[in-house]
């Protein structure tokens, strides 16, 4: 498949939570070690330069790709993590945003954080779009293991936004996901474990969970609205009348 590979001194499988690719930890002959991500599903590599990426060492058209390994552990798995990491993966955001770009898979398994640094790393995807989408992308994540994103995290990106227009955009963001074809590509996934099935089936409780309060919240808080006021919205429109005549 690679040269790099022809010369290796250990090929063995990656444990992790990846959905969607293959993974192998590879040593090579020169002491180094890479990660050797197959997707299940033949694709085009990205075509940006993305900076502060894991440097890719060899890659085909089939979307094989040879990449940097990065030393430390998975967010998911590093939680809780101390105000220096936060800082760190607050800055990670604030590069790849500043320039324009997103990830565009921001799954706390894609973060390896180590030494009070963070790293984002599996580059398949990245693009353009709002940051406030991915944003509310990670929290929506972190909604999933457990966490929130702490004061940390916000000194790090430079920038807190809106509360309010950031739980707009998770919201819609949910919705998509909810509708989304991943549920049932992961569950006819024949060569997924069923713990990882079990994961994801999970994350779908929990997000649908999640969006039916926030509507709810929101019906409520209406409700209190026109309670306070005193009077329901039909009941001043019939006592005022109708107005299309005047």
């Amino acid at each position: 498949m690679f040269r790099l590979l022809e010369t290796a001194v250990r090929v063995e499988p990656l444990e992790g939570e990846g959905l969607t690719n293959v993974l192998h930890l590879v040593t090579l002959a020169d002491g180094r070690k890479a990660v050797l991500r197959q997707p299940k599903v033949a694709r085009d590599l990205p075509k940006f330069v993305v900076p502060g990426a894991p440097e890719i060492l060899a890659h085909n058209g089939r979307g094989d790709v040879l990449v940097e390994y990065v030393e430390g552990r998975t967010l998911a798995d590093a939680l809780p993590v101390s105000e220096e990491v936060w800082l760190s993966i607050g800055q990670a955001f604030r590069k790849i945003h500043r320039v324009g770009l997103l990830h565009n898979d921001v799954n706390l398994h894609n973060i390896i954080v180590g030494d009070g640094r963070a790293t984002l790393i599996d580059w398949d995807n990245p693009g353009q779009g709002n940051p406030l989408d991915e944003l509310a992308a990670f929290e929506e994540h972190l909604y999933l293991h457990g966490a929130s994103l702490p004061q940390a995290f916000w000194t790090g990106y430079g920038s807190m936004p809106d509360p309010n227009l950031l739980r707009v955009h998770r919201i819609a963001g949910c919705i998509g996901w909810l509708a989304s074809e991943d549920w049932r590509e992961w569950e006819g996934d024949g060569t997924l474990p069923e713990r990882k099935k079990t994961m994801v089936r999970n994350w779908r409780k929990l997000l649908a969970a999640w969006l039916a309060d926030q509507l709810r919240t929101d019906l409520l808080t209406a409700e209190v609205a026109v309670l306070q006021h005193g009077q329901r919205p039909e009941h001043r429109h019939e006592q005022r009348g109708p107005q299309h005549g005047q």
